[in-house]
């Protein structure tokens, strides 16, 4: 190694610790989208995918691609295509499959620009450069879909609600859909679903639901060996009106417990999946509540959420939850912090552990938490070629929970990001530069703490020869390394 290259990844290395030394701050992008933005995705070669938004032009996405060190602060924009004519949502389903090419987005509140409970739908198929949008017909039979949750079940299925009954399906491929069980509430409207380790999927339900004995305070619990719901225990309070029936965002942590922000409610809630039981949570101060809005899990294991008082009021707060503690702290605001309002904010893990904000606004910035990675978050490699080619496909690596333990963010109806999928990261050990495999096709999107597993991976044609140091990536936590060569 000559002396210039070992002061290169020095510098580099230098760089990446200056991205982390003013922890719990902000840094702005280097570039910005000069659109605005809200909804991101996470694509698996590394790249988000986000909408454009609000006063924007809503069928058209864009791509942020990370710079040749993996810095997404640095990072660029491209075109991420257009949806067909006559599909501009606001708040819809969104979910990038696991076969590594495909993204499908469903329903929407709003539809260019009215209020309107669409069923229209659209699929991404995406390599390279290429962005290609189609309409995705809804589930048979259905009238509305709307802002309705969605979540990718442990078999890597794609289940959409229905926003306005109680109504759920199954995607089965382009245009097609299968009928699973309905909830025991009178609709889907407002409550999110959380991914559990069990592989059972959570609801918070904001109606009175006369199935689960007429209770305000019903959580219920899907089970996909079965495709029904069933009542679950009550939440220690009631957490959203009548007047509105918001609900905040559900985060599962790294210590097995969800955490439930109320609506239009100053009171949060902690589901035990381990004991299947709720127990009242810290409340937050100065009557801030999370009527929408976003929630993000840092790779320390704390939360950070967005809070604001009354129903879509302002001034806003971001917050971190300490599990250690059972407490919520102010931290420091993103930039439309106190002005805006709770619901216009979207949080998002990045692959660096970095947490990006956007906020309908063409201003974007990534929230840096303190550093440290929870006991026994990080994915596990068990078994890789290290022998690789560059533009082969379907290589194949095995190890533990490379899923991560949670989806990473949670909003709720309105918005999902999961990011709970393994990535792979090639660092060149002469340059440092950092080159991202596809991956796709991983045998279970089970979050089961401890689960083996294997995913297969397709490195670019652009990757050059040399020696690289392997991690997968899963919500922002990397796994230990491998030394791999391409020839």
């Amino acid at each position: 190694m000559t002396l210039y290259k070992r002061m290169a990844i020095a510098l580099i290395a230098l760089l990446s610790l200056a991205t982390f030394a003013s922890a719990q701050t902000w840094t702005a992008l280097n570039h910005q989208p000069g659109v605005n933005v809200g909804p991101m995705l996470q694509l698996r070669d590394g790249r988000i995918l986000v909408h454009e938004e609000q006063s924007g032009n809503a069928r058209n996405w864009w791509v942020l691609t990370p710079d040749a060190t993996g810095s997404y602060v640095n990072g660029t924009w491209s075109s991420g295509g257009q949806l067909q004519a006559g599909y501009a949502p606001f708040y819809f389903g969104s979910q990038v499959m696991l076969d590594g090419k495909t993204v499908v987005i469903a329903g929407g509140e709003y539809n260019n620009g009215s209020a309107v409970w669409t069923t229209l739908g659209s699929r991404l198929t995406y390599s390279g450069n290429s962005f290609t949008w189609v309409s995705n017909a809804p589930p048979s039979g259905w009238g509305t879909i709307g802002d309705a949750q969605s979540v990718l079940l442990p078999n890597g299925s794609y289940m959409q609600a229905n926003c306005c009954t109680p109504q759920n399906a199954i995607y089965t491929g382009p245009s097609t859909w299968s009928a699973t069980g309905n909830v025991k509430a009178i609709r889907n409207d407002e409550s999110g679903w959380t991914l559990l380790p069990n592989n059972k999927v959570l609801a918070v339900d904001v109606q009175v639901v006369n199935n689960c004995g007429g209770s305000t305070r019903s959580s219920e619990l899907y089970d996909p060996t079965t495709g029904t719901w069933s009542c679950g225990p009550q939440t220690p309070v009631q957490l959203w009106t009548q007047n509105d029936q918001e609900l905040g965002a559900a985060q599962l942590m790294y210590n097995g417990k969800v955490l439930q922000f109320g609506g239009a409610v100053s009171a949060t809630a902690i589901y035990d999946v381990a004991s299947n039981t709720w127990a009242a949570g810290p409340t937050p101060a100065n009557g801030l509540n999370q009527a929408d809005g976003p929630s993000a899990l840092e790779p320390n294991g704390k939360v950070l959420a967005v809070l604001s008082p009354g129903l879509f009021s302002s001034p806003c707060q971001f917050v971190e939850y300490n599990p250690a503690t059972n407490s919520l702290a102010n931290t420091a605001n993103a930039a439309t912090c106190p002005g805006g309002s709770s619901f216009i904010a979207h949080l998002f893990v990045l692959p660096t552990g970095q947490i990006m904000n956007t906020d309908f606004g063409s201003f974007v910035q990534v929230y840096n938490p303190v550093s440290g990675v929870a006991a026994g978050a990080a994915p596990t490699i068990l078994a890789a070629s290290t022998h690789l080619t560059a533009g082969s496909v379907n290589n194949v690596l095995y190890g533990k929970q490379l899923n991560g333990l949670s989806q990473g963010s949670n909003y709720g109806d309105d918005y999902q990001g999961d990011t709970n999928f393994p990535l792979v990261r090639l660092t060149n050990t002469s340059t440092g530069n950092v080159y991202w495999a596809l991956t796709h096709d991983e045998s279970t999107h089970s979050i089961t703490p401890g689960v083996v597993m294997f995913t297969k991976f397709d490195i670019p044609a652009s990757v050059p020869n040399g020696t690289y140091k392997l991690n997968t990536v899963a919500n922002g936590i990397l796994s230990n390394p491998v030394v791999v060569s391409i020839p």
